[in-house]
């Protein structure tokens, strides 16, 4: 059995035109027939005017906004760090009470007028403390 070559053209496989032409030398008048068809564009019409040199501040005006965003970006982060130790802070009590027994007058205020001496003794007696710990 004898195989045909193949043929790439569409058109040669059906063995019949399909009824559309371009006319001979369509597209080499078709640039110059197009552009006489146009409207003139007002721009063409006016001079060209010269460029002038970008100014200092065209021309750093990217850097400053980049640092800018950076700067910007940093005093978030740092006040998300100060967000954060604050609450680490308020949220140990440890932390709090030590701080407020650190401040003298918070004691004198608070807590030596709350309790009695004899109520202090009994609560270091009950805790396991004696006359000798204390040396009196």
């Amino acid at each position: 059995m004898a195989t045909k070559p193949f043929n790439n053209s569409i058109l040669d496989r059906q063995g019949h035109p399909d009824g559309m032409r371009v006319p001979e030398g369509y597209f080499e008048s078709f640039a110059r027939d197009m552009m006489s068809r146009l409207p003139e564009n007002e721009l063409e019409k006016q001079p060209v005017k010269e460029l002038t040199p970008p100014t200092l501040w065209q021309r750093i005006r990217p850097f400053a906004y980049m640092a800018a965003m950076f700067a910007g970006i940093w005093c978030m982060m740092k006040m998300f760090a100060m967000i954060h130790q604050s609450t680490d802070t308020l949220n140990d009590p440890t932390q709090v009470s030590a701080g407020a027994f650190a401040q003298e007058d918070f004691v004198f205020d608070y807590v030596i007028d709350d309790y009695s001496n004899s109520q202090l003794l009994d609560e270091l007696y009950a805790d396991g403390f004696s006359a000798d710990d204390f040396n009196i």
